[in-house]
């Protein structure tokens, strides 16, 4: 059971007793999951994973693409190293969008390291753990940290521009050179609005002693001189080979959920960030407030100011944006960690067998329902669990994965052996917590992934419209359906479909939810169990 100690009675654990390799085991077996083994999904997947495809290809390196039109999102570097990493593996019989997911897992790592580091920084040794271990326990990074998207390399640059503004203080000309490489990816990889909001929160930070020095205004020199002129060669090509690309870049993408140069926009959903801001952050949120609030008499110093600074710039940029989604909170998810990290050794007793209690009836009554869920769809008992569970599904042909079903018994008792123990292992109810996440995800991937697969994927949708365009030469109007279908149909089934001036000469339309009165249908499709999109080729009349 979880007990409070306070502050003067702790007694640090010497050097060699301390087991590092624990942290990493947690951080892989979190990580891995999910990486390999199912077809792109929503949201973004199909579309990362189309664009990635298309540079496997030979498409022109500035450009990412798909389905013949430009897809400007982000800047390329994500793409680019899923591409360079995909091809080889490719080779030896592995999907492109499994191999180029495993870079969603270096990306991934490197964002942990970069945190770790600087909770380390600014707490001192065993600390940087614990803001990992924190970050890994937030229910919004389960999902966007095994997914095939940019956002992730945007959390790496936000990682490690946190732990050089830390490590300035320190080590000015090896901080400017961390910034330096952490906008750099923000700029190669992400938007200038995420570059501009890394900028300023260096620049807020000349308004506090600790950083209004000579030093650091070197580091924040040195940080653009690398970061600039090296992600400009991006731009420029595009510019000099594609010029009306570039404008569309500039004018509409540039700076990411704020818009472009010519189409900015600002706060079209201004409470959006409230309304998921306690579940996506949980339990940073909390930790972090508590965080705050324990050290309230330190608020002046860098190992406070910092990470306050740094949540304040990100929640202020997040509310702001004009098309914030979801992903985009993600940065929001480091401050936070960083600050719980400042907090959790002097968690009341109440307060951490609080959580510590929630997490485990929570983790284990869902552990439970999964089990229990699985044996109902392979096994048919109870009958209307398995009912319910195959009408979800239908395309879903029951299988036993030996490897999952072994993978997931581990998991099951390992964790029962985690909170089995007198004085569980990490730092308070945060590593529980952090286990409890690992659990489900890997459970819900052990045995759940074939079933979520089969009714997500556009893979069998896809194969039916190639089926059915067998011996027909002419091109398919594609503008009135979403990228995510519009991807699938290029990535699984080699069809492009036409859109803008070039889908007008097209003899045959895609339409999505029903045809006109009258039309001459040619092919009918639907993900299995989706009701809301189905499509329908359709002859246009001459």
């Amino acid at each position: 059971m979880l007990t409070y100690i306070p502050p003067a009675d702790r007694e640090p654990l010497p050097v060699g007793a301390e087991k590092p390799w624990l942290l990493l085991l947690l951080c892989l077996v979190w990580l891995v999951p999910g990486l390999i083994g199912h077809d792109p999904w929503k949201p973004d997947e199909v579309e990362t994973a189309a664009v990635i495809q298309q540079f496997m290809h030979g498409a022109y390196w500035s450009i990412p693409q798909f389905a013949g039109q430009p897809y400007l999102e982000s800047a390329p570097l994500y793409y680019w190293t899923a591409a360079l990493f995909a091809w080889p593996l490719q080779k030896l019989g592995m999907a492109v969008h499994d191999a180029a997911r495993l870079t969603t897992g270096i990306w991934m790592a490197l964002a942990l390291w970069g945190l770790g580091l600087a909770g380390r920084e600014l707490y001192g040794r065993r600390y940087g753990r614990v803001a990992v271990i924190t970050m890994i326990g937030c229910i919004g990074l389960i999902i966007w940290g095994h997914h095939l998207s940019p956002q992730v390399l945007v959390l790496a640059g936000f990682s490690w521009h946190a732990y050089g503004l830390a490590y300035a203080l320190r080590q000015p000309l090896r901080a400017g050179f961390i910034l330096g490489l952490a906008w750099l990816l923000l700029l190669l990889g992400g938007n200038w609005a995420e570059f501009i909001l890394a900028f300023s929160s260096a620049l807020v930070l000349f308004l506090f002693k600790p950083w209004r020095s000579t030093s650091y205004a070197v580091s924040l020199l040195c940080a653009l001189v690398i970061a600039v002129p090296l992600s400009a060669i991006w731009p420029i090509d595009l510019y000099q080979h594609a010029r009306p690309v570039f404008d569309l870049w500039l004018g509409q993408y540039a700076l990411g959920p704020f818009g472009g140069l010519t189409n900015f926009k600002a706060f079209h959903a201004f409470g959006f960030f409230f309304s998921i801001a306690l579940w996506f952050a949980w339990p940073a949120l909390p930790l972090a407030m508590w965080g705050l609030w324990a050290n309230r008499h330190q608020l002046s110093q860098p190992k406070m100011l910092l990470p306050s600074v740094l949540l304040l710039m990100h929640v202020l940029w997040f509310v702001m944006a004009g098309d914030a989604r979801e992903s985009h909170a993600l940065i929001v998810l480091l401050p936070l960690s960083i600050l719980a990290a400042s907090g959790v050794d002097d968690l009341r007793r109440g307060a951490a067998q609080a959580l510590n209690w929630f997490g485990l009836m929570t983790f284990g009554l869902f552990t439970g329902l999964l089990w229990l869920g699985w044996l109902a769809v392979h096994t048919g008992v109870p009958t209307g669990m398995a009912r319910a569970l195959r009408e979800a599904s239908p395309a879903y042909q029951a299988q036993w994965s030996w490897l999952g079903i072994v993978f997931a018994l581990c998991l099951t008792g390992i964790w029962g052996l985690v909170i089995a123990r007198k004085r569980p292992p990490g730092r308070l109810a945060v590593t529980n917590w952090a286990c409890g996440v690992t659990l489900i995800w890997g459970v819900l991937i052990s045995l759940w992934q074939p079933w979520l697969d089969a009714s997500k994927s556009y893979r069998a949708v896809s194969y039916s419209l190639r089926d059915a365009m067998q011996g027909q030469t002419s091109c398919i109007d594609g503008r009135h359906i979403s990228s995510a279908p519009l991807a699938s149909f290029e990535y699984f089934a080699g069809i492009t479909l036409r859109q803008g001036s070039k889908a007008e000469a097209c003899r045959l339309r895609m339409s999505v939810g029903g045809e006109p009165l009258g039309s001459t249908v040619l092919w009918r499709g639907n993900r299995a169990g989706e009701q809301k999109e189905s499509f329908a080729l359709i002859e246009v009349p001459l």
